[in-house]
């Protein structure tokens, strides 16, 4: 660990370049769900900018849309470190509302505003100076580096597990360290260990061949939407805990280091309260704010649809049902047990609903206690001055289960976002000082793992 006052005087030297290469990128709509030509455009200037910051870079192709691989290997020695992250961004239309075009990237108050500028264009963008900014400071880089940039997190990383696997041995390094999302709420920087995992499903329940009158032959046909809700209702007990058996089985307890870390994060339960018009939080009573939002399961229905829901009434018994069912899992949970249990539930409890599987990831943790936590939040804490939270997971999903189930290594995210980046909705943005920020943290970890 040394004094990196060079280092950091090269990146403010290239600031305005940096943010001329954000605004290259998000003037490229690569939408992984509309999958078009500015894909592969997005990709390729990926590459050219890992290349000009003195990567040796190629696409692998073959899964999916193509991934971006850089690597310097300074001295096979010395630790590796393993960079993720992802090029393509969510939809965005002018009509949603945004104060100017998506994909023209606009500064405006210390803020650049565009789809990708900070989710994840930006903060993948910060890593790749923070290598241009130590090489040209010191010449070459203290650790090894690999960097891998995909092209369809945004749906799912459907092919990234096949891509790390097929690649086990190039990927391999002694750390994965991903920079998406945003710092805690608060403010302050965070390291998150872990996401957890999902499954989602649909449940379909099927009566006539086709609708037909309430009235005329209510009670001689069976009425699918009826069966769709005593088959959702099976789902909890009275208390609102999932009433699937054996669903919590594989539920780790937290760690003594885990609940220490939870205990020192920040929270205003009435803010939360006030901002959702709610008085309490749901049942079931039990685990406080962050071990529900890190820790525990869920089972969601995010939606419903059956029969007639325009305006005025139609008197009809519907032909089907369907419901949407959104799982998030902690570890050891998988999600392929997780389907058997509820493929077996409704079977055990005679409820004729088709269970149909739609997404799926598994979870990932890694332990509070790895020593690569300290290196990390202590090089947090040199670049921006301010101790880092050491958060055990995140609420959502992410694709981190490749690095720590697949490649077997600690993995890391160290997001550099503001808290009010509004990434997946209109008006995304990406604080300039934040982005600064993140070459600093990038610069200084590579300084940190190297010993």
């Amino acid at each position: 660990m040394t004094e990196l006052t060079d280092v950091y005087s090269r990146i403010d030297e290239g600031f305005d370049d940096a943010l001329d290469d954000l605004a290259a990128l998000v003037r490229i709509a690569g939408v992984s769900a509309e999958p078009t030509g500015e894909l592969a455009r997005c990709a390729e200037a990926v590459r050219q900018c890992m290349i000009r910051s003195g990567l040796d870079a190629r696409l692998i192709d073959g899964y999916g849309p193509s991934a971006v691989y850089g690597e310097r290997i300074v001295d096979p020695g010395r630790p590796t470190v393993l960079l993720y992250g992802h090029y393509d961004v969510q939809p965005a239309e002018a009509t949603d509302g945004w104060l100017s075009p998506p994909f023209e990237p606009v500064i405006r108050e210390g803020r650049m505003y565009g789809r990708g500028s900070s989710d994840n264009k930006g903060q993948h963008l910060a890593q790749l100076w923070a290598i241009r900014a130590f090489l040209a400071a010191r010449g070459e880089l203290p650790v090894n580096v690999k960097v891998l940039i995909e092209g369809e997190e945004e749906v799912g990383s459907p092919h990234l597990a096949e891509l790390v696997r097929a690649h086990r041995e190039l990927l391999h390094a002694d750390v994965a360290i991903t920079s998406d999302g945003p710092v805690h709420r608060s403010g302050t920087p965070q390291l998150v260990l872990g996401t957890r995992g999902q499954l989602g499903i649909e449940l379909r329940a099927r009566g006539a061949n086709q609708d037909a009158h309430s009235g005329s032959l209510g009670g001689l046909l069976p009425d699918p939407a009826a069966d769709l809700v005593r088959a959702l209702s099976s789902l909890w007990d009275r208390s609102g805990r999932v009433a699937v058996a054996g669903f919590y089985d594989a539920v780790r307890p937290p760690t003594e280091a885990e609940r220490e870390n939870l205990a020192r994060l920040p929270l205003n339960l009435r803010d939360h309260l006030d901002a959702y018009g709610i008085a309490e939080l749901p049942p079931p009573l039990g685990p406080n704010y962050y071990e529900r939002l890190m820790l525990q399961p869920t089972l969601t229905i995010t939606g419903l649809t059956s029969g007639y829901t325009g305006p005025g009434m139609k008197t009809v018994i519907a032909s089907e049902a369907a419901a949407r069912i959104d799982m998030r899992l902690v570890p050891d949970q998988d999600p392929d047990e997780l389907f058997a249990l509820l493929r077996e539930h409704f079977a055990r409890n005679g409820r004729s609903v088709e269970t149909v599987r739609l997404s799926s990831v598994p979870p990932s943790r890694t332990s509070a206690d790895d020593p690569v936590i300290p290196l990390i939040a202590g090089a947090v804490s040199q670049a921006v001055g301010q101790e880092p939270f050491v958060v055990p997971s995140l609420g959502g999903s992410l694709p981190n289960f490749a690095f720590t189930d697949i490649l077997a290594i600690p993995s890391v995210l160290v997001p550099y976002a503001n808290p009010d980046q509004s990434n997946h909705a209109e008006n995304e943005n990406f604080e300039l000082r934040r982005f600064r920020d993140g070459m600093r943290i990038c610069a200084t970890l590579m300084d940190h793992l190297a010993g």
